[in-house]
């Protein structure tokens, strides 16, 4: 009996060490999995701050309506034809002088470089995101169709049939829609006016060119449709702030409404008819050549003006200067990098301090890698060497920020940026190790 119970002694003190090792194997492989996980965040974050900061470009720098014309999926025809209708359209929309277009010779040619599986795209879905690359304020999506009608003679004669689409890049929801038929000798005729309703169905911008007492002068006149009579909604450039948001597109506030009393070719003379705010020389106006959607547009402004005009709290609103503007300008600037550079600092800290434990504890031998496992050691030391190649870039980089902002005012001198550090505490019952920060 004495002897069974030594020779289960013996099995089970086999059994345990090699549990042990087993799970020791499985946490060390978890924490060089999450290492290199960090580290992959690290370069997403990277490359997609690269993305948001270089944006394709291509259109006009006016204050006309930015225009994103997709491919024409062709049907019953082949695709060199659907290119020359594509052009013929993007001409006539260029010409109502309400649009700058960006057609698809152009655009390919761009995007093709930074996203090949964007390029020749013809639906909506992909053609929002080319917009948004390319800041545009509109996308136009169409097909395309061929098929035989009838003539004034008799006679059969081939024949085009366009459907399109105008949709909102930012909100991705459908300003216009219309179909037109038309054949070869038809076919400018009836885009020009296919262009003169997109032109006439859309919104409208503008600008004050000058304020006297009698008015004010905007830069929209006969050529771009106004009559006598037409209104106008003034709105003015608010600071992002004011709304808590963090984008790039402007963002405007409505202010008041206008009647047109004079009109020339490229001007007209209008006056103030509904104001919550003064009104001054570059504010923007909006309107629409459509009457239907002007007088909901203008219903729809007056009961904002109203509301707002009601709410509007009775207080002094003290204004910064421009030099203290541009100092929250530079001081947000400067923090944003900060923020980004010490989180990369921080996380291949603790990446390479992983990845070192790892490699440490692969070389005491105390886990036997053969076979398959052979190759951990080199992992965890080719990542340890990688990680702290990174974690000393960042760290300089931080140094360079951090000297900034004290050179700016931004942090006092006395604020240093340490890195963390091991600390080792000797004890009567043995050592400690703490992990401690220095801010």
């Amino acid at each position: 009996m004495f002897l069974k119970s030594i020779e289960l002694g013996n099995s089970s003190s086999k059994i345990l060490p090699a549990f042990f090792c087993k799970a020791i194997l499985l946490c060390l492989i978890s924490v060089i999995y999450s290492a290199f996980v960090w580290a992959q965040s690290g370069i997403y974050q990277e490359n997609t701050l690269k993305l948001e900061q270089s944006q394709l470009s291509g259109f006009s720098d006016d204050e006309r309506v930015k225009v994103l014309l997709l491919n024409l999926l062709p049907s019953g025809m082949t695709e060199t034809a659907a290119e020359e209708i594509a052009k013929a359209l993007q001409l006539n929309i260029y010409n109502t002088n309400h649009f700058s277009v960006l057609g698809p010779s152009e655009w390919n040619l761009q995007i093709k470089d930074s996203d090949p599986t964007l390029a020749d795209c013809h639906d909506i879905a992909c053609g929002v995101m080319i917009g948004k690359l390319f800041h545009a304020d509109k996308v136009l999506v169409g097909t395309i169709h061929s098929e035989i009608m009838l003539n004034e003679r008799g006679k059969e004669e081939p024949s085009f049939i366009l459907s399109l689409r105008l949709v909102d890049a930012k909100t991705n929801l459908t300003d216009f829609t219309d179909e037109v038929q038309f054949t070869d000798l038809q076919m400018h005729d009836e885009l020009f006016r296919l262009a003169a309703r997109i032109s006439d169905n859309t919104l409208m911008l503008g600008k004050i060119l000058d304020k006297k007492h009698s008015g004010i002068t905007v830069n929209l006149g006969r050529a771009q449709g106004i009559k006598t009579g037409h209104r106008l909604v003034i709105s003015r450039h608010v600071s992002k702030n004011d709304y808590g948001e963090k984008t790039q597109e402007k963002m405007f506030r409505n202010i008041a409404l206008a009647e047109v009393i004079q009109v020339s070719d490229l001007s007209s003379e209008a006056v103030v008819i509904q104001k919550i705010s003064a009104v001054s020389k570059g504010d923007q106006i909006q309107t629409y050549i459509d009457m239907e959607k002007l007088n909901r547009f203008v219903m729809q402004t007056r009961k904002e003006l109203d509301t707002q005009k009601r709410i509007k709290p009775k207080k002094r609103v003290v204004q910064l200067g421009p030099s203290v503007a541009k100092e929250t300008k530079d001081y947000v600037t400067w923090l944003n990098r900060f923020k980004h550079t010490k989180a990369q600092h921080d996380r291949w800290i603790y990446t390479s301090a992983g990845a070192g434990a790892a490699t440490l504890f692969f070389l005491s031998g105390i886990i036997k890698t053969t076979g398959i496992l052979s190759v951990l050691p080199w992992i965890a030391g080719a990542g340890t060497i990688y990680s702290g190649i990174q974690y000393f870039h960042f760290r300089d980089l931080l140094n360079e920020i951090s000297t900034d902002g004290r050179s700016q005012g931004f942090i006092t001198s006395s604020i240093r940026i340490k890195p963390p550090e091991l600390q080792w505490t000797p004890l009567q019952n043995g050592i400690q190790i703490a992990w401690t920060k220095h801010f």
